[in-house]
C-alpha cells in the first residue's frame, strides 16, 4: 500500500463574473510513504522503495500530481491519495 497526501495551493484572482473568481491551482505539495518508510522518523530522508518522501508540482500541478500517482509501482498494490481539506477540484 502506498499513501500520498496532497495539498493545492491556489490563486483567485481570475474574475469570472462580478462576484465570482476562478481558481487556478498553480503549486502541489506532497507527502508519501509506504509500508517500508512508514515508520522513518524524518521525512527529508528518502526511500528505497518510494525515492523522495516530499514532492512539489508547479508548472501543471493537477497534471503532473496524476501523472506522478499513475506512473507503474510494480510493488504497489493500493494507492491512498487523501487532500488536505478536501473539496471541490481538491478531491
Amino acid at each position: 500500500m502506498w499513501f500520498v497526501f496532497y495539498d493545492f495551493e491556489t490563486t483567485q484572482d481570475t474574475k469570472v463574473t462580478e462576484p465570482a473568481t476562478l481558481l487556478v491551482p498553480n503549486l502541489v505539495c506532497l507527502k508519501q510513504y509506504c509500508r517500508q518508510c512508514e515508520m522513518l522518523p524524518d521525512i527529508d530522508e528518502d526511500c528505497e522503495r518510494c525515492g523522495r518522501r516530499k514532492l512539489s508540482f508547479w508548472d501543471d500541478p493537477v497534471g503532473d500530481l496524476l501523472s506522478y500517482l499513475c506512473e507503474p509501482r510494480p510493488w504497489v498494490n493500493k494507492v491512498v491519495a487523501i487532500a488536505h481539506n478536501a473539496k471541490a477540484f481538491d478531491s
